[in-house]
């Protein structure tokens, strides 16, 4: 695409018959008629034949009945010749010889200059033609004198009949070259850049089709454009290496299958399911691919023109099909493929325009460029349609990856829980086990040895009691070993139930006002151990020192004191007597140090002050979360 976009910006200066240099340049000369005559010979005429004047650009078919509607001939007659006398007038010998520049000739040309042959586009042997190469020719001083100079061209087309003339331009090679170039790039070079671009693209979508049969569309862009690209031969092919039939039986059938494949692709790219049509195009392609096969059916140039009308109701609906896809889905592709097949319809009219001699002959076709624009935005179209899979893909891909992070972080989580379970497991049967030694052995034990002492009347009092206190002890410790899962007010009903006789005995009323709280999940044996044995120890000081009857036990949540962290309270309050100030020896020596040890150790902190009106409250704070000191 660059390439041909290069090409039209370069020739655009130079467009053949619409900038042109001015025609006050006296050095060079644009012949705008000519004097006509048809021979039956290759010889010149003779000095007294009877010349006519023709206007130019200029169309003769051979002279007799039978042309057909639109200038071809019935069948070939090759022994005519059409010569186009121009006089050149030279005031004096030339320094250096002129060019001769004609845009447009049809078919064969020889250029005489005072009866001298200075160019010709074909040799003798050979059935060449040129009828969309310009005409060049650049003559010798020497064939050039003083006073009138005759031009001779003679233009001959044993195969396609007719022929065609444009201006002569006659002058300094110099002044004449970058139109010659400029027509040269458009009629030549933008066809052989086409062709080559076309044929590039198409073998590279076959190639892609042979890797992946079931992209369909590869396989119809490889197709149509090696379609486009035999097409494009014979605008620049005047030499071909087959015979000239075939070579324009290539050039005429390979359009109808070029729109055959632009317009099943198209089908595919929209999912068009109308496979009734398709058949019906597909099998009148090849009926007329077959009609105009040489030495089958009709000849293939003279049926061109009907070949390419019938074309246009197909073009009409691709761009039908086409507008209407890209008006309801309105997406880049879509725009794409509607804009490069309306502007090679739009070349494809111009053309035709151009072979039927409603337009200037001296101007250029344009489906060679028209062609080659419209599969490179098929070619994007197509792009842009897989840029979006892929984006899609892409999208997916990284939705599976995040799916695949969270089943393996849910993996992760649930090996971990089956983990902690399986370490508790293995701690809840060994507590287990030692509750069990405990109970039978040790705790056995010792209610023997009470039961002993008790039967030895008053002697053994105090030995009973240490022996009683330390059974409850063993029952506090059995009972931290119990799976509590961070409910504190289970624990601390287990207490309730283990210290309710001992209480009751004593004359002490428990008032019990805990309340839900938040699970603590940090909560484990080692941490209920330290929070029965802070609520032991606070009972203990109620029976020992306060002289209370009446005890309450009450639970809440607010906030940590000094830091304000999320926490829970226990708070065991009794009537008995005012405390004096909190210290290790009022308190039993190391009781009140231990129990601050041991709410330092769970993370929380432990404040003691005086009830209203009389007693003492013990308050208990605990964190919510785990603290750094839960790892003692």
């Amino acid at each position: 695409m660059a390439v041909v976009i290069t090409l039209v910006v370069a020739a655009y200066t130079s467009w053949p018959g619409a900038v042109a240099a001015p025609e006050t340049d006296d050095n060079v000369l644009r012949y705008d008629q000519a004097q006509w005559l048809m021979t039956e010979t290759p010889s010149p005429p003779a000095a007294d034949a009877a010349w006519q004047v023709v206007p130019l650009p200029d169309w003769q078919g051979p002279a007799r009945v039978g042309v057909s509607q639109f200038g071809r001939p019935a069948h070939r007659r090759p022994e005519q010749y059409h010569w186009y006398r121009f006089v050149v007038d030279e005031p004096a010998p030339l320094p250096r010889g002129k060019a001769l520049y004609v845009p447009r000739f049809e078919d064969r040309a020889l250029v005489l200059v005072n009866g001298v042959e200075v160019g010709r586009t074909y040799l003798e042997r050979r059935t060449q033609h040129g009828w969309n190469v310009p005409l060049w020719v650049v003559t010798p001083a020497m064939v050039w004198h003083s006073g009138a100079n005759e031009v001779l061209v003679r233009l001959d087309s044993p195969y396609i009949g007719p022929v065609l003339m444009s201006r002569l331009r006659v002058g300094p090679p110099e002044l004449l070259e970058p139109e010659y170039a400029s027509a040269y790039a458009w009629r030549i070079t933008a066809a052989q850049v086409s062709c080559w671009l076309l044929a590039g693209l198409g073998v590279f979508a076959l190639g892609l089709w042979a890797v992946h049969r079931n992209e369909m569309l590869h396989l119809l862009l490889g197709l149509s454009a090696l379609a486009f690209a035999l097409r494009q031969l014979h605008y620049f092919v005047a030499d071909p290496v087959i015979s000239l039939s075939f070579h324009w039986w290539l050039a005429v059938s390979s359009l109808p299958w070029a729109v055959l494949f632009v317009f099943l692709f198209a089908c595919r790219f929209y999912d068009v399911k109308h496979y009734w049509f398709q058949w019906t195009l597909i099998v009148a392609t090849v009926s007329s691919t077959l009609l105009i096969l040489p030495g089958v059916g009709l000849d293939a140039y003279s049926t061109a023109p009907w070949i390419y009308m019938m074309l246009a109701p197909l073009g009409v609906i691709i761009v039908v099909l086409l507008t209407q896809r890209a008006w309801q889905q309105r997406g880049a592709p879509q725009i794409l493929l509607v804009v490069g097949f309306l502007i090679n319809v739009l070349a494809g009219a111009y053309d035709f325009a151009l072979m039927t001699r409603r337009v200037s002959i001296e101007w250029p076709y344009l489906m060679p460029m028209g062609a080659a624009f419209l599969l490179l935005c098929f070619s994007m179209a197509l792009a842009s349609r897989y840029l979006g899979s892929l984006k899609q893909v892409e999208n997916l891909n990284r939705s599976l990856e995040e799916r695949v992070r969270e089943r393996q972080r849910a993996l992760e989580e649930t090996y971990e829980k089956l983990r902690v379970l399986s370490a508790e497991q293995v701690l809840a049967d060994e507590r287990q086990r030692l509750m069990r030694e405990i109970h039978d052995g040790i705790g056995a034990n010792l209610v023997t040895t009470l039961a002993a002492v008790g039967q030895d009347g008053g002697n053994g009092h105090a030995a009973a009691v240490a022996l009683q206190r330390a059974i409850a002890d063993l029952k506090l410790t059995i009972d931290s070993l119990e799976p509590v899962d961070g409910d504190l007010p289970s624990l601390l009903g287990n207490l309730r139930y283990r210290l309710m006789p001992q209480l009751r005995q004593a004359g002490v009323q428990v008032d019990w006002e805990v309340n839900a709280l938040p699970p603590l999940q940090w909560l484990r044996a080692p941490q209920a151990l330290h929070v029965l044995r802070i609520a032991q120890e606070a009972f203990s000081n109620v029976l020992q020192h306060a002289g209370a009857d009446r005890v309450t036990v009450g639970t809440g949540e607010a906030g940590m004191p000094d830091t304000g962290e999320p926490a829970v309270w226990v708070r065991i309050a009794d009537n008995g007597r005012n405390p004096g100030p909190v210290s290790a020896s009022r308190r039993g020596g190391k009781g009140v140090a231990n129990m601050t040890y041991r709410a330092q150790a769970l993370g929380g902190r432990l404040v003691i002050g005086p009830n209203t009106p009389s007693g003492t409250v013990l308050t208990l704070w605990l964190p919510v979360s785990a603290g750094a000191a839960l790892a003692q």
